[in-house]
């Protein structure tokens, strides 16, 4: 009985130690360590309660884990995130890429063709690359719209 009440007492002891570390910490940081503490506390109690039978111990080893699997799932999150805001800020440069004009020496060296290319090597070379790049295909857009941007530069090229 009185390792209950030791225990006990020790729990709420860290609760309050907890409760002020947190109060200590800026009010946008405040709510994941609320969460962290809700979580860790209904982990503890089903562990607790699988220890002693009330539980079947598959609960208390899910419970157990709850506080890890969130914080890989945040931390995973949180990297697609990033990933995500990475990929669309170099998208937006190769757009601005994309808008540039280009040159016949670099639609030339796009497509891997020679001075003096004819029109059908201009097409076959087109049509290489892009079932090579194509974005149905895993290539990317605009990897895509380069190729096409070349091609059509020097169709152009020969036309006008």
């Amino acid at each position: 009985m009185i390792i209950r009440l030791l225990f006990a007492a020790l729990v709420l002891y860290g609760l309050y130690r907890f409760v002020k570390f947190v109060q200590l910490k800026p009010a946008k940081e405040r709510r994941a360590y609320y969460m962290t503490l809700v979580i860790g506390l209904g982990a503890a109690a089903l562990v607790l309660l699988s220890l002693t039978g009330r539980v079947p111990w598959i609960a208390g080893v899910i419970g157990g884990a709850l506080p890890f699997v969130r914080q890989l799932a945040l931390k995973y999150a949180y990297q697609r995130l990033a990933s995500n805001t990475q990929e669309s800020k170099a998208g937006s440069e190769q757009s601005k890429a994309a808008t540039a004009p280009m040159n016949k020496a670099q639609a030339l060296s796009t497509l891997g063709l020679e001075e003096g290319a004819s029109k059908e090597e201009i097409i076959s070379a087109h049509r290489k690359l892009m079932q090579k790049f194509h974005p149905d295909r895993g290539g990317n857009d605009f990897l895509a719209s380069q190729i096409n941007h070349a091609k059509d530069v020097l169709l152009d090229e020969r036309h006008g």
